[in-house]
């Protein structure tokens, strides 16, 4: 939508426009609106909002419009604006202090106030064109479709996709009408682009999963789930969405893991039972040298001397350098398209390097580089001679 002059303009950040977009779906909780004083502290105090587990605050502090935000009065209609577009309005029902106490949706993991807003605002909003509100009715279509009952929830980056990440598709479609990916972005600087992992993430489905039964919900633009802190409040987007259940790895950064009574609790674990979404913990899956194939490190009888790990930092790492990662640890159909995507026109004589070395048919064909990665690996796995 064109820039308007008729109201007062709040100039917003694509990761707060998406979480905006979030909140008015209702995917992060029963509230829908931007909320007030009173209601940010009830949320403070008792990490809830009318009766519901609440892991933050849903108070924005726009840090771009300080001033706007100084002279407006309730009742004013402010426009929010991102990247040049009016993308929604909100009518100003209050207007309070920011408190280093509470943590707001809009920077959970800040810890100080040196890069928020003097003042939050409260009210209902509007968001226009909002994507979320789409993947949302295509979420709701596939799942009458299918009548799914049983849906479970999985939360990550995916950077990159591996064969434990396989092992834990397959045990959850095993027990689900309906798999829900949500797809966040990588966190830090040497993560992957967010299409780069869409694609091929799509193309596996596509490919090895039964694609009516996995729906893939994309969080773009998202940051508030990169840093995997607060597993709170993947349990609630998971809940919002009406997931059943909701599957985590025991290595989830925030999962907070321990034994009582030999028995495993987490913090999801009140949670769980508030608001009756099932959490699964999975345990670490590894490769056994012994076993020959993908196994649980608590079912494996066999020491970590044997264990070959899927740690995704490390992969990352060697497909930067140029590296193909075995074929124990990644598809190689995944492992081409990062590396295609990394290194694009890496091979000058494509089409030369690949006829010298494998098998062509009599028809010149031209070659492409994931061509080349594709049968490098097949190569590899071949084992005439030892």
């Amino acid at each position: 939508m064109a820039l308007s002059r008729k109201n007062k303009q709040i100039t917003i950040q694509k990761n707060e426009f998406e979480i905006l977009s979030l909140i008015k779906e209702g995917m992060l909780g029963t509230c829908t609106h931007l909320m007030s004083e009173e209601e940010r502290d009830e949320v403070a105090q008792t990490g809830k909002f009318r009766g519901e587990i609440t892991p933050y605050s849903l108070t924005f502090s726009p840090l771009l419009s300080e001033k706007i935000i100084e002279q407006s009065r309730i009742g004013d209609v402010l426009e929010f604006v991102c990247e040049d577009k009016v993308v929604g309005e909100i009518t100003l029902k209050s207007k309070f202090k920011t408190s280093k106490n509470v943590k707001d949706i809009f920077s959970p993991n800040t810890c100080s106030l040196d890069d928020l807003g003097k003042f939050c605002i409260g009210g209902e909003f509007e968001i226009y064109n909002s994507h979320i509100k789409k993947i949302k009715e295509d979420f709701i279509r596939v799942k009458n479709n299918i009548n799914a009952q049983k849906i479970t929830a999985i939360v990550s980056s995916f950077d990159p996709l591996h064969r434990a990440h396989e092992r834990m598709f397959r045990w959850t479609i095993d027990k689900a009408d309906l798999v829900v990916i949500f797809l966040i972005e990588s966190y830090g600087e040497n993560g992957l682009e967010f299409s780069v992992k869409q694609k091929y993430l799509q193309d596996f489905i596509q490919k090895y999963l039964p694609p009516d039964r996995v729906f893939v919900f994309p969080l773009k633009n998202i940051d508030i789930f990169h840093s995997h802190l607060n597993p709170v409040l993947e349990s609630v987007i998971a809940k919002s969405l009406g997931c059943t259940k909701l599957v985590v790895g025991q290595n989830h950064t925030g999962l907070g893991m321990f034994y009582y009574h030999n028995q495993p609790q987490t913090i999801l674990d009140d949670f769980s039972k508030e608001c009756g979404i099932e959490i699964i913990v999975l345990p670490e899956f590894v490769f056994c040298e012994e076993c020959k194939m993908i196994v649980s490190t608590k079912s494996c009888p066999h020491g970590l001397h044997h264990h070959m790990k899927y740690n995704s930092n490390s992969l990352r790492n060697l497909l930067r350098l140029g590296i193909i990662p075995p074929s124990v640890f990644m598809r190689r159909e995944i492992s081409t398209s990062i590396l295609t995507h990394l290194f694009p026109n890496r091979f000058k004589n494509m089409q030369k390097l690949y006829n010298d070395l494998f098998v062509t048919s009599e028809i010149v064909e031209r070659r492409k580089d994931e061509e080349f990665y594709e049968q490098l690996l097949k190569t590899y796995q071949m084992t005439y001679m030892v």
